[in-house]
């Protein structure tokens, strides 16, 4: 009996030791084969894309990128989240992420960015999951156009890489919101006084944080640009941010100058108007006003939408 009992505890002993080399096994063989990799990434203001001008003095002060903030993920497991200070006029943050531990064929890694996220008025950013940073939404443009507060940029991109590849890449980021700059130009010798200007038609409502495919049709929203007093022979200007979204009915600035006005926003030459009906954000509306109180009480009005970088439209001259 003795021995049949040895016999078992050997046998049992032996299968022991089995298992317990078994997952060791796996746990190698699953390790093997994954890879290091390292991938630099280069996060890009939208102060200098499509300009050859790559100076940041051609925003505003609160347009400025003073902080960014970079989360990657893989899948739902946030990897890095990491936050920078921003030194003035610096348009561009080159970050190396190393020990990545990627598939041998290569694996997908989401790339979000948020620059002035104070703007964003979200605080629990060193926390924040996945599902909640995917369904993160602006709500508060009274906030923006307070003048005080910094204006959110932000960017998503997936980037798949691979392991002995070269994964150095650029991700552009472009503001969360649209703007309207309005400049209105005074041709007549006397001052002049423009009342309770007003852009209709827009989205004051919310926006994603992360632009998605398809706008907002969100706008029955207007942009207060208060009112302006015009030197004779002189110009002013003044400007505001509003959430982007698409119009199919265009888009009106209202304002009291003499009378009620109501200027269409249109695009193109005096024979073939077309109305805008998109402002995508990231983008800027950039409307000229002349006034010319010595010939008659209309006014003229040019408009374009360019991109945000401090471009101005060539006016006419005046006649």
């Amino acid at each position: 009996m003795k021995k049949l009992t040895k016999k078992y505890s050997v046998q049992l002993a032996g299968l022991l030791l089995l298992l317990a080399l078994l997952p060791v096994s796996c746990i190698k063989d699953d390790y093997a084969a994954k890879e290091k990799a390292t991938v630099q990434v280069t996060f890009t203001t939208r102060a200098i894309s499509g300009s050859s001008d790559t100076d940041a003095n051609t925003l505003e002060e609160y347009e400025h990128m003073q902080t960014l903030r970079v989360i990657v993920a893989r899948a739902n497991d946030i990897l890095y989240n990491v936050k920078y200070d921003i030194a003035e006029n610096e348009t561009s943050k080159t970050i190396t992420f190393s020990e990545l531990t990627v598939d041998k064929a290569g694996e997908d890694f989401d790339f979000y960015a948020i620059a002035n996220e104070v703007g964003t008025e979200y605080s629990d950013w060193e926390s924040v999951s996945v599902e909640t940073l995917n369904s993160r939404s602006l709500r508060n443009i009274a906030t923006l156009n307070d003048g005080n507060t910094l204006i959110p940029q932000t960017a998503k991109a997936t980037i798949h890489v691979v392991p002995g590849n070269s994964d150095d890449t650029t991700i552009q980021l472009q503001f969360a919101v649209a703007k309207v700059r309005l400049t209105i130009n005074n041709t007549s010798t006397e001052s002049q006084t423009v009342s309770d200007i007003k852009l209709s038609g827009v989205n004051m409502t919310s926006t994603p944080l992360f632009a998605e495919k398809n706008l907002s049709t969100e706008n029955n929203g207007s942009v207060d640009l208060g009112d302006m007093v015009i030197s004779g022979m002189d110009s002013k200007t003044v400007y505001a941010y509003f959430y982007e979204n698409q119009n199919s009915s265009g888009y009106n600035l209202t304002a009291l100058w003499k009378k009620d006005q109501t200027l269409p926003l249109q695009i193109g030459s005096d024979d073939n108007k077309q109305l805008i009906t998109e402002i995508p954000r990231g983008k800027m509306l950039d409307i000229n006003v002349t006034l010319n109180a010595d010939v008659d009480i209309n006014p003229t009005i040019q408009v374009q939408v360019n991109e945000w970088i401090g471009k101005t439209i060539n006016v006419p001259p005046f006649k």
